[in-house]
């Protein structure tokens, strides 16, 4: 309704005003001070909380956040396409890529397996999620953190939103409830680091299916529709 489409535009106001240089657009911490982060700008795009100038600004400053090195917490320099958030920025990051254009950046994000990364606790035998990136690391060990510490915790594991969404581009229309309309739109990774992906979403109305593959001349994808449900 007006009257809640106005509560937003109120809070939007205020959230830009005090967050958002209104010179540069980058983004600001509570003191002022410049903040410029991967999270700063993929949790507002992925919320859709931004006017149409910030976003665009925004999906820009992301995109060079994510593909630039960066200094952590431990003020050691860590190279392009690291993990640079915590629980929160994590859940949004491929997602905010993605919905501005950026699946590139995504899937080489997601590929990636130096520290801090998705794949590096592969890398170190990790069969669970970790509650942490730097849970354990070859340079420090445990680093401190057993007072504290979960070797079996979902929260990095929102990437996997992103891989039913966006790589198998299993997406819900949110006018039409239980899934009887959705939406099919996988997004590819097109450097030959991944050259296929399958998966399914058990829906109310039966299960989705979803899958491509890179071939020699170009692409197959195939899909499965559930009786009673329409797809786009």
């Amino acid at each position: 309704s007006q009257h809640y489409r106005s509560i937003f535009q109120q809070r939007q106001a205020w959230y830009l005003r005090h967050f958002f240089d209104p010179a540069t657009h980058r983004s600001l911490k509570k003191d002022g001070s410049l903040m410029d982060t991967q999270t700063s700008y993929a949790v507002p795009l992925a919320l859709n909380i931004l006017d149409d100038t910030e976003k665009a600004f925004a999906a820009q400053y992301l995109a060079e956040a994510c593909t630039r090195s960066s200094i952590d917490d431990d003020k050691v320099e860590r190279p392009p396409y690291s993990l640079m958030t915590g629980f929160i920025g994590t859940s949004c990051i491929s997602k905010a890529l993605s919905d501005s254009g950026h699946s590139d950046i995504a899937y080489k994000m997601l590929l990636n397996r130096q520290y801090p990364s998705w794949l590096y606790p592969v890398e170190q035998g990790a069969t669970t999620i970790w509650e942490r990136l730097n849970s354990y690391t070859k340079e420090n060990g445990f680093g401190g953190n057993n007072s504290m510490n979960s070797f079996n915790h979902y929260s990095f594991g929102s990437v996997g939103a992103w891989l039913y969404n966006y790589v198998l581009g299993i997406q819900r229309d949110e006018a039409a409830p239980g899934w009887q309309h959705f939406y099919l739109q996988p997004q590819l990774e097109t450097t030959g680091a991944l050259t296929w992906a399958r998966g399914h979403y058990d829906s109310p109305y039966g299960r989705i299916e979803s899958g491509w593959r890179r071939t020699e001349d170009g692409w197959s994808y195939q899909a499965v529709v559930p009786a009673n449900t329409t797809a786009t």
